[in-house]
Formats: C-alpha cells, structure tokens, sequence
C-alpha cells in the first residue's frame, strides 16, 4: 500500500512538472542546462525528498547504502545502468532503486534530459559511495 501511494505522489510530482502550467525546463536556468548535472530540490518531509534533475552528460556509477529511490523520466531520453543490465527510461514508468544497488544514469538524446527523483528517507547529499 505504501509503494503504491508513493508511486502515485511520484506521479501527481511529475504531471505536475510535465504541465502546463509549470514546465520542467523553468526550474533551470539557461546556464545550468549547458552543465552536466544539476540536481534540485523540489520537497521534502519525514518519509521522502524529492529532486528534481537535468542530465546532459552521465553520472559515474555509485551506491546509495542508505536510500532506495524512484526515478521517473519526465523530458528527454536517458537510461538507468545497473550492475547487471540496462533500463531504458520511459515517461509514466518509475523504476525503483534499491539502496546498496550500484546504479548510474546517462542521457541518451540530443537535449539534456530531466528526471524525477524521490529518496526514501529523505536524501542527505552526503550519501553517495563511488564504484571503481
């Protein structure tokens, strides 16, 4: 039931995001979308945090130890690697990131892309443990 609720506060976050009232691209400046990665806090409580981010490069793979995630695809193209595979990211989909799981994300388009990302508990930006 709780991965169910939070799957949909997700999805309210992004419709919201992707709407027309409030595009994605207006929580960035022109500089910030010519950088790599920008990553920007949109909500935060006792459960959660969510993020919203701009990718135009890849990040370089890590492990959250002490957070899950969900990640949702709002513009653009990008794909999640794992260890073991690939998930090509679509819009309305959120994928689910086990904490301890090695992961890193890469745009795949032309333009910089833009995810949804919420952190179970709260992400404290300290949390993040690179791989060799």
């Amino acid at each position: 039931m709780a991965i169910a609720r939070n799957i949909g506060i997700l999805l309210l976050c992004a419709a919201f995001l992707s709407g027309c009232q409030q595009s994605p691209e207006k929580f960035f400046s022109a500089d910030e979308k010519k950088l790599p990665l920008v990553i920007k806090e949109v909500y935060r409580d006792k459960e959660k945090s969510s993020h919203i981010i701009l990718m135009n490069g890849s990040e370089k793979p890590h492990f959250h130890d002490r957070h899950g995630f969900d990640v949702l695809l709002v513009k653009g193209s990008n794909r999640l690697h794992f260890a073991d595979r690939v998930q090509v990211l679509e819009r309305d989909k959120p994928v689910r990131v086990e904490k301890g799981t090695l992961h890193w994300a890469e745009n795949t388009g032309k333009d910089y892309s833009i995810l949804s990302v919420s952190f179970y508990p709260p992400f404290d930006g300290k949390d993040r443990r690179f791989s060799d």
